[in-house]
């Protein structure tokens, strides 16, 4: 049973890219097949990509940033295979990230229109909480830690109908519907069942 557990824990797809619920913070799986990280909010979330991927290094390691470089506009990651992963820092960032990079996410301001690149707004972890992403082809698989069920005051519900721009873009500007999922499950009891007992 050990043995069967460690094949499937190793066969488990691992994400490509994670994006912080309060949108401070990402990491970029490089071709070392380790997680880059930058994060300038609570180590939190650094703590949990970490033990999630099961790699021993502190939340305070300077290996941590390697393979990220940042600059007063932005900082860029590079994927495991190739592709550049954008973190905007001002909307100036946007004519070259959006024609260097297949990932823009943006922490300020609103991506143009023609952005060829997938991008992950604001919106996206405000309605959403933190997002994984796990590239496929030319796209990626999007899911949120919040369910499509979700809805308490301080987090309204989302739904794929009103989903953000990045569900409806792919890489190279062409339209499309980007698979959006969950980790997680809803336990809201549905009203039948409530009402069962009555």
């Amino acid at each position: 049973m050990v043995a069967a557990a460690t094949i499937w824990a190793a066969s488990a797809p691992r994400p490509d890219v994670l994006i912080a619920g309060d949108g401070r913070g990402f990491a970029v799986r490089g071709n070392d097949g380790r997680l880059a990280i930058q994060h300038s909010g609570d180590s939190f979330a650094v703590r949990e990509w970490l033990a999630a991927d099961a790699n021993g290094r502190d939340a305070h390691d300077q290996s941590l940033g390697q393979g990220i470089a940042c600059d007063a506009s932005g900082c860029i990651g590079k994927l495991a295979g190739g592709g550049l992963v954008a973190y905007a820092f001002s909307p100036e960032a946007f004519e070259e990230d959006c024609i260097r990079a297949v990932l823009v996410v943006a922490s300020r301001g609103e991506a143009p229109a023609d952005c060829k690149a997938t991008v992950i707004d604001r919106g996206s972890w405000r309605q959403r909480g933190a997002l994984i992403l796990t590239r496929r082809g030319a796209d990626f698989i999007i899911e949120s830690a919040r369910s499509k069920n979700f809805d308490r005051p301080w987090a309204p519900n989302w739904s794929p109908a009103s989903a953000p721009r990045e569900a409806l873009v792919n890489t190279f500007g062409q339209s499309g519907q980007a698979e959006i999922g969950s980790r997680t499950r809803d336990a809201t009891p549905r009203a039948e069942d409530i009402e069962a007992d009555q």
